[in-house]
Order: C-alpha cells, then sequence, then structure tokens
C-alpha cells in the first residue's frame, strides 16, 4: 500500500514532458548533468515534484541568482576560447560552439539570455544560424532571445540582411572591450 502511494506522488519522464512542455532529451540530459536524481521503481524513473521544481529554477533566465547566460558561436577555435573567458570575466556564464548546428542541439538543452555569433562560417553563416535559432524557438513557443552578431568583416551585404532581420547590434572586431560589455548588458536589460 504505502509503494502505491509513494508512485501516485512522485513524477514520470512522461509526467515532466507533459507538465514541461521540454523533451525527453532534456530530462535525460538533466539527469545526465546530476540536476535530477531518478528514483527507480521497477523498470520506471520517477522523481519528486520538489526536485523538478528545483531544476526548473535553475534553469530559468530571469532567476535573479543566476549570471545571465550567454551562447557565442564562432567557428575559429581561438575567437571561442577568448570570448569564453572574456565573458566569464566580465560576470556572464558562457558557453561557446564552432557551428550553427551545435547551438541548435544546445539550444534544445539549454536555457540561454542572449545569442552572440561570427557571420562568416561554413556550412551555416550567422544570419542563418540566427534564422533556425529563430524557427527552433517559435516551434516550441518560446520568444525570440537577443542576437548580436560579432564579426571582423565590414560586409554592406551581411549588415543588412542583419538589420532586415531585425539583429539587435552588428559589431565588428576588433572592439573596444568596454563598449562591448556594456552592449551586452544593455541587450540583456
Amino acid at each position: 500500500m504505502e509503494e502505491k502511494k509513494l508512485k501516485r506522488s512522485l513524477l514520470t519522464i512522461k509526467d515532466i514532458t507533459r507538465i514541461l512542455n521540454i523533451s525527453r532529451r532534456t530530462v535525460y540530459y538533466w539527469i545526465k548533468k546530476g540536476f535530477l536524481h531518478p528514483i527507480r521503481i521497477g523498470t520506471v524513473f520517477r522523481f519528486h515534484p520538489e526536485d523538478i521544481e528545483a531544476v526548473t529554477q535553475r534553469q530559468h533566465p530571469a532567476a535573479p541568482h543566476q549570471k545571465k547566460k550567454i551562447l557565442a558561436v564562432d567557428d575559429d577555435f581561438l575567437v571561442r576560447e577568448s570570448l569564453k573567458a572574456l565573458l566569464e570575466r566580465n560576470g556572464f556564464e558562457a558557453e561557446v560552439v564552432a557551428s550553427g548546428e551545435e547551438a541548435l542541439e544546445l539550444l534544445s538543452k539549454e536555457v540561454f539570455d542572449l545569442i552572440l555569433t561570427d557571420i562568416r562560417m561554413p556550412k551555416m553563416n550567422g544570419i542563418d544560424t540566427l534564422k533556425a535559432i529563430r524557427d527552433q524557438r517559435k516551434q516550441f513557443g518560446k520568444p525570440p532571445l537577443p542576437e548580436i552578431i560579432l564579426t571582423a568583416y565590414d560586409d554592406p551585404t551581411a549588415k543588412e540582411e542583419a538589420e532586415k532581420l531585425g539583429v539587435r547590434e552588428f559589431i565588428l572586431k576588433p572592439f573596444e572591450l568596454d563598449h562591448f560589455v556594456a552592449i551586452l548588458k544593455k541587450n540583456l536589460n
């Protein structure tokens, strides 16, 4: 009798995906990262509702105790590592990826507050990456994120395309550090 009562008070993966409108993949990712600790009853994972609430509060971008989280997309390794170090030194949490495809995959698992992308990348350029991110977010009923293009190429065509798309900022490298951080903060607020 006690086990039946316990089962009713616990949530299954199916319950979590339905309630939070997220994929099973996200739930497994949370388990893998140690955010969730399942209780195995037979062959089924179950979770305490308060554990799910704690994870969603941790993942929620508006949580006051969290740093703002930025996703940077650039195909150049040195630029990625430099951006990550720069962002973290200035109080942001940063994830860096090498392609638009990697960005889309990461965005399906994690919550970000701002997208920072290079314009010239193989396969999927920065504009195509931002369009794909917007489509993915729209598909899941999520609002668009602030987007900034960071590039070394002063290409008027790319700049015009970014403006038509409604990208908030188009920053040329090299940039002045204080100005860059001020732009990030402005777009995160």
